[in-house]
């Protein structure tokens, strides 16, 4: 029951993510957490997403966007500015389920 509700919940676009880097809640880092995220391409100023980032940077990061110009996106995450292309923004941010990424960080993922 579990395996067909997560099948489903992935093939409507709905992921779970680890980010390394990016900004961070009442809860802590935003490596010590785990990320649910809807792909999307859709992206407007002010939302809060999930996306791959280029070196040095650590990568993927939750992060703000700031402004979107043509194929860029502006992202805060954390203290850090970045620029990205529209197609490394992997989805809009959903939740954040505390702790767990930090369990994931000591094994490696």
């Amino acid at each position: 029951m579990v395996l067909v509700a997560i099948v489903v919940l992935f093939s409507l676009g709905f992921r779970l993510g680890h980010p390394k880097d990016g900004l961070s809640n009442a809860l802590g880092s935003a490596n010590s957490g785990l990320v649910i995220y809807h792909k999307s391409s859709v992206i407007t100023v002010g939302t809060k997403v999930f996306s791959v980032a280029d070196a040095p940077s650590k990568s993927p990061v939750l992060a703000l966007v700031t402004s979107i110009n043509g194929d860029q996106v502006d992202l805060q995450a954390g203290t850090k500015l970045l620029r990205v292309k529209k197609t490394q923004v992997s989805g809009k941010l959903l939740a954040v389920v505390p702790f767990i990424g930090s369990i994931l960080s000591v094994v490696g993922l």
